[in-house]
């Protein structure tokens, strides 16, 4: 069954919060599986958009410390396609990713990789970051 939508998780462990699209939790063993939609295509790529991963990524760090119970997978679906993303390494380079933002926060020192590749399908582009090309 599907529960919690349009809940804001929110884990103080991690300085974390987020509210992914649906949480799925299956009736045998119930497992917590989180499905993030996205409206653009994906094309051709055979991975997913490197900022959704890490926000599904997020998620998964967010639903283990919010439910206790760790997600073994969550869905990224785009217009085109699904792909199923298991919970392995993404999650350390969330925390990495994260680290990095909150140096760059307080120092006003960092390096911000900006490029149509990189920049087009982050939320914060041509909105809050001075990086992005306009």
């Amino acid at each position: 069954g599907q529960e919690d939508l349009g809940k804001l998780l929110y884990s103080a462990r991690y300085g974390l919060q987020g509210k992914p699209d649906y949480v799925f939790r299956s009736r045998l063993g119930g497992r917590i599986v989180p499905v993030e939609l996205k409206s653009g295509r994906i094309g051709d790529a055979l991975e997913p958009h490197r900022g959704d991963y890490l926000q599904l990524a997020a998620y998964f760090l967010l639903l283990e410390d919010v439910y206790g119970k760790r997600p073994r997978f969550g869905r990224l679906v785009y217009a085109d396609y699904m792909f199923e993303v298991r919970n392995t390494a993404g999650v350390r380079e969330v925390l990495r990713t994260m680290a990095e933002m909150r140096r760059m926060l307080e120092t006003g020192e960092g390096h911000a990789e900006s490029s149509f590749v990189h920049c087009r399908h982050c939320v914060c582009n041509g909105t809050v970051c001075e990086f992005s090309e306009r």
